[in-house]
């Protein structure tokens, strides 16, 4: 991605560490980026793999349990 650019990825799977979203390409492995969550701020995260259109994103610290059983449900009512 370029700096201070903007994706908007549809979010697939989620947890405490990170999250699986769709990727179209313009990142690396490695690559740093700022990730907005519903109803959060940004939150600091790296890109940790690349395959089949599709990336893992590890979150800098882990969401709160609260946090993530709120955004799994809101997830879930989205994939309905």
């Amino acid at each position: 991605m370029r700096a201070g650019g903007v994706v908007e990825l549809d979010l697939l799977d989620l947890s405490a560490g990170g999250c699986m979203v769709v990727f179209r390409g313009g990142g690396e492995v490695g690559e740093r980026v700022l990730l907005r969550l519903p109803g959060l701020g940004f939150q600091p995260a790296e890109i940790v793999w690349l395959e089949d259109g599709r990336a893992g994103i590890g979150f800098e610290q882990p969401l709160h349990e609260a946090v993530l059983d709120h955004l799994s449900a809101l997830l879930e009512r989205q994939q309905r």
